[in-house]
């Protein structure tokens, strides 16, 4: 093939063409170079119409230097020459009376196209695709762009479109040129041409759907200036999307093959332009209010569906703009909104539980009398005929999910858990036609990936009334479809078996028990929704559907001795793997008692080994917090059983478990609330009468306060042993202290009519104390004279029988040797009543608390009152100026160590814009002085200056510095002063990591709340400080935007359980509360963190008047309008 050679190498080598060149007699203009542009007159005769090609292309480059200046450089001059180069065209009037601007460039391109003079057919469409760029941004030019615009769609410039958008693939310089002149057309003006664009379409859409095809194929990425012909397709497809009325706009979405060429192998597409096309049409399609459903779902098939999920795999190998979202997250909001939205997207109205074409409320079962004829659950055929295919309303959306791999990506796995929540009804389905799926255990990354997807699936929630509108059907869902929900069709019994077995990793075998104890919770739920259905429809069908359930699922669940044989496999050392076994044992006796209790259940056995271990049971480690959590499930469970006796010394047992529970509650009250073994204990003592359950306070929770104290106070084994003497003789007699009860009646001249406040175990202790002097030692006869002194006077304090405890006190100390310290103790006790902490409320056997709900909490008003207060700080600018002026009186060192300084930098968050660069100037003025001060830390605070200082400079003058930056470098103060610090070493290597903060994130917190401490047994202290700059840090609704963006109320929330410090959850109740001091706090709360929802868990698990508190605060001050759309009218204001 032989090749052209350029017209410079045949003037170098001396040859010459046949052709003699055409000599131009304009000596003033170059031929080979361009023309500078000064007048519109000069312009205009630039463009006349030459056949000389190269002339004409020569003279366009030059139209599109000025043009390229003139958008760079937004020249006045320039805009004033095109301004008078577009007064001087005088339109052509066709035959049909249309008329035609710029003519002469148009007969360019049309003898180009006649010529097929490729160079000047590019470069045409190229040029007036940038003059209309340039025109648009000038206003006043916009009428002449509209003219030209109207030209351009006339029917024979149209056909120049037509014919270059067919050319030959392999021409891009032909096609790029001409797509963007439509892009450009589409887009001109807010898109006042976007409709005349496409009613052209029999030329403007010409080969619109092999050029979508058109990739870039050159090395390397593709460069966003040097777009390919598929980019500049699709940026044309994008602009009509954006801007054609509505009516077009349904009319262009069932042009199928280019809506499908727009996302086909997406995947391969560059970055921005993945991110335009489906913000395009996630803003102009989806979100569109204006397009009917219908309309939407055109595009909204599975495979458009599926071409947006394979996203999720591209490994996008390009540095991207931090503030921009990722291309995975951008797909995944975009799916998220198609397929979970009914109005918006591929989502359609399904009524929940109950499958496609099914009539739960069917008259037939309804007689004349408003009764109704009991056939039973088989005469309703319907309910039985979804074992094997149950018919969805939802089509597309099961067969989009059916192609995600949930197991392998996170993403893909949220959003068909999110699709689930949406569409309730199509769980039970997707795992049925999921039959060749395994969940066979075994540990690889696939497996426990879909392990992870199913645990999600099941604690997705039920819909309200099961999905039906707004009342509970006269029917209940078919049985197959709640077990479909409850343990997908994969969890047979044979694999839920087999994953009990030896041979089954134990991470295996874990996460199939959390999916087996999220499937009983869920069970648990659903019985409960059954019973009130069952009270407001047909009973006997509701009733006779909740035993089926209950029995298939039995038959789908490994039987309790397989879970036993397991769990007494496992070493003492597998705490969690303990805990997880005996929480599922729980969940067994919880839910389906009659299982646990079958003969050969094998419980008791797990129960005694357990009641041995209470013995030994402390909170000194993480690991025995971790022990006394698996016995407290255990004890839970032993409490349903008859034949386990609370009150006697078993073999190998030193104390009764009732004692030894007792210990344990004891020693759990100030770590945390163990309300589980609290209930074992009031049902124990409610059934032994040990004590009295007549006064306001409880006799059990004093009873536990005075068994703590004396714990701490390093009581031996005797007096251990005397207490559970005492309790096992009062258990196995109480008759016999009843009626000591009646003598001391007497004694008093106490009317014995009237019923006595007193616990028959004071009584006990009054018996056996006299034996227990006679034995004990010198050393432990006090203790346990303390621990019963304290016991008589608690007992005075919550409001037994004074003169009958007063008449113990005296017998107490007769029985004492004369003059010894026991009796001395004893005689005091009536001392002891004030001083004395109690309870200040009673718990029923779950640890609810009795109060009157109509009181107001008085721990609330305080609190609130308290925030108040921190708010008007906040807003005092008397205080402020004060601030500013009073360090100048002072030494260096006074500022720093009296607090002067510390208090300085929060003013950085001051809302007057004066006050935060006075601010600024005093801490460089501070700054200057530590420098030249003999303060021994002064390189840190410095250095701490310095930095606060660059940083809010970066933002003061628009607005403040974020409450929580101020706060962190205020308390840093106090520990760059003092090097011995917990915090020290963490803030040193922050403050050498750079001079200028990042303001939209919290300093250290991740560090704090996620990896180990710099100073070993510290973590508490650092938490406790981090929680501190966090409470002090959210003063204002922008605060509260930062705090949600970063996920600090996530973290709080996460971190809130009973093994965190009381300290910790109660400094978490108080940013809480500062949340809803500010407005739309409690809104958002709601809204965004489910708050209301975490608050009643946390209540139901460990109520506390601060929690109440909260939870009433959040009630009373959320937008009621909000919430109410939000929550579809479930949340009220209280």
């Amino acid at each position: 093939m032989s090749i052209k050679r350029a017209a410079n190498l045949i003037q170098s080598t001396g040859q010459t063409c046949n052709k003699r060149p055409r000599i131009s007699n304009d000596n003033s203009e170059n031929v080979y170079g361009t023309n500078e542009i000064s007048s519109g007159a000069q312009l205009q005769k630039i463009l006349t119409f030459s056949q000389d090609s190269s002339r004409s292309i020569q003279n366009i480059q030059s139209f599109k230097l000025f043009l390229d200046a003139l958008t760079s450089e937004n020249n006045t001059a320039s805009i004033i020459v095109l301004k008078e180069f577009f007064n001087l065209q005088q339109p052509i009037q066709t035959e049909h009376n249309e008329e035609i601007i710029l003519s002469d460039l148009m007969q360019t391109w049309s003898y180009a196209s006649q010529s097929n003079n490729e160079k000047l057919l590019s470069a045409v469409p190229a040029v007036l695709a940038l003059l209309l760029k340039t025109i648009s941004n000038n206003i006043d030019l916009t009428p002449f762009g509209l003219k030209i615009g109207k030209t351009l769609l006339l029917k024979k410039q149209q056909e120049l479109i037509g014919r270059s958008l067919i050319a030959n693939k392999n021409r891009e310089f032909i096609l790029s040129p001409v797509l963007r002149l439509l892009r450009e057309l589409s887009m001109y003006d807010g898109g006042s041409l976007a409709n005349y664009v496409f009613k052209a379409r029999s030329q403007t859409f010409k080969g619109l759907t092999r050029n979508l095809n058109l990739r870039y194929t050159g090395d390397g990425k593709e460069d966003l200036r040097k777009p390919s012909v598929r980019s500049n397709a699709v940026r044309f497809v994008l602009q009509l999307l954006k801007y054609l009325p509505v009516e077009s706009k349904k009319d262009f979405l069932n042009q199928r093959d280019i809506i499908s060429g727009l996302t086909r192998d997406i995947r391969y597409d560059p970055s921005f332009l993945v991110r335009d096309v489906l913000e395009t049409l996630r803003t102009h399609v989806i979100m569109d209010v204006q397009l009917t459903r219908d309309a939407k779902t055109k595009i909204l098939t599975p495979s458009f569906l599926g071409r947006i999920a394979s996203l999720y795999s591209c490994n996008w190998q390009e540095d991207l703009d931090p503030s921009k979202a990722s291309v995975d997250d951008i797909a995944h909001e975009f799916l998220l909104t198609c397929c979970t939205s009914v109005n918006q997207g591929a989502l359609l109205v399904q009524s929940g539980l109950y499958p496609k074409g099914t009539e739960p409320d069917n008259k037939d079962f309804i007689d004349k009398e408003g009764g109704y004829i009991d056939l039973g659950l088989d005469s309703i055929e319907w309910l039985h005929k979804f074992d094997e295919k149950i018919p969805v309303r939802n089509v597309i959306l099961l067969e989009f999910i059916q192609t995600l791999r949930p197991w392998s990506c996170i993403k893909q796995a949220e959003l068909i858990l999110s699709i689930f929540k949406s569409a309730p009804e199509l769980i039970a389905e997707y795992f049925l036609s999921k039959k060749d799926f395994s969940f066979d255990p075994k540990l690889t990354t696939t497996w426990v990936g879909y392990s992870s997807f199913v645990f999600g699936v099941i604690q997705i929630p039920l819909p309200e009334y099961f999905g039906y509108h707004d009342k509970y059907a006269q029917l209940p869902p078919p049985s197959s479809i709640i077990i479909g929900n409850l343990l997908p069709h994969p969890l047979n019994h044979k694999v839920l078996v087999r994953s009990f077995s030896p041979s089954v990793k134990p991470l295996a075998t874990y996460l199939v028990i959390k999916i087996l104890c999220a499937a009983l919770q869920k069970l648990k739920v659903i019985l409960k929704m059954y019973e009130e259905a069952s009270n407001a429809s047909l009973s006997s069908i509701w009733n006779e559907s909740a035993s089926r359930i209950m029995e298939k699922f039995t038959e789908r669940l490994p039987a309790v001795n397989v879970i036993i044989t397991a769990y007494r496999r496992l070493d003492k050392v597998d705490l969690i793997q303990r805990h997880a076994y005996s929480n599922l044992l729980n969940l067994y006796y919880e839910v389906l008692p009659q299982i646990i209790l079958e003969p050969n259940s094998g419980i008791p056995s797990v129960i005694g080994e357990s009641l041995l271990a209470t013995n030994k049971m402390s909170l000194a480690s993480q690991d025995d917090v971790l022990r006394v959590l698996e016995l407290e499930n255990i004890i839970v469970l032993a409490s349903s059983i008859p034949e386990v006796k609370w009150l006697s010394k078993g073999k190998g047992l030193s104390v009764s478990p009732f004692l030894a529970i007792l210990k344990l509650s004891a020693m759990a009250s100030l770590e945390f609330p163990m309300f589980h073994l609290k209930s074992v204990l009031a049902s124990i003592v409610e059934e032994t009468q040990l004590l009295q359950t007549k006064t306001n306070i409880s006799a059990l929770d004093c009873l536990i306060v005075n068994l703590r104290d004396t714990l701490i106070n390093g009581a031996p084994e005797e007096c251990f042993e005397f207490i559970d003497s005492c309790f096992i003789r009062c258990a196995g007699t109480p008759i016999k202290y009843i009626f000591m009860l009646e003598e001391l009646v007497k004694e008093i001249n106490k009317d014995e009519s009237k019923e006595v406040a007193i616990s028959l175990v004071s009584l006990a202790f009054l018996e056996q104390w006299p034996f227990f002097v006679k034995i004990a030692d010198t050393s432990s006869l006090p203790i346990v004279a303390s621990f019963i002194s304290r016991h008589l006077a608690t007992s005075i304090k919550i409001q037994e029988d004074a003169r009958i405890i007063k008449r113990l006190i005296e017998k107490f100390t007769a029985n004492c040797p004369v003059g010894s310290a026991a009796a001395k103790i004893i005689e005091n006790s009536n001392k002891l009543i004030n001083q004395i902490e109690i309870p200040s409320k009673k718990y029923d056997v779950s640890g609810e608390i009795f109060e009157d709900s109509d009181k107001p909490h008085p721990k609330l008003n305080e609190i609130l009152i308290a925030e108040k207060e921190a708010f008007k700080i906040e807003t005092d600018s008397e205080r402020d100026l004060k601030l500013l002026v009073s360090w100048n009186t002072k030494d260096i060192e006074e500022v720093i160590e009296d607090g002067h300084l510390a208090s300085l930098i929060i003013l950085l968050s001051s809302k007057h814009l004066e006050v935060r660069k006075e601010t600024v100037t005093n801490l460089s003025k501070i700054a200057f002085k530590l420098k030249e001060s003999n303060f021994g830390e002064k390189e840190q605070i410095w250095l701490l200056l310095s930095e606060i200082s660059e940083t809010a400079k970066t933002v003061i003058d628009l607005e403040p510095l974020p409450s929580v930056i101020s706060a962190f470098a205020s308390q840093a103060v106090n520990v760059l002063k003092d090097p011995s610090h917990f915090m020290f070493p963490k803030l040193n290597k922050f403050l050498l990591r750079g001079p200028i903060w990042r303001i939209d994130k919290i300093p250290l917190m991740h560090r704090i709340m996620d990896e180990a401490p710099s100073i070993t047994e510290k973590s508490a202290a650092e938490n406790k400080w981090l929680l501190l700059c966090i409470y002090n840090g959210l003063r204002s609704k922008s605060d509260l935007g930062l705090y949600r963006k970063v996920l600090v109320f996530e973290k709080l929330i996460s971190s809130y359980n009973n093994y965190s410090s009381p300290e910790f959850r109660e400094k978490v109740i108080k940013i809480l509360f500062r949340a809803c001091m500010i407005d739309e706090g409690s809104t958002t709360l709601i809204t965004r963190f489910s708050t209301l929802t975490w608050l009643e868990v946390q209540q139901a698990i460990a109520s506390s008047p601060d929690l109440k508190s909260l939870h009433e605060l959040l009630i009373s001050s959320f937008d009621e309008d909000r919430i109410k759309q939000w929550s579809k009218g479930a949340i009220q204001k209280c």
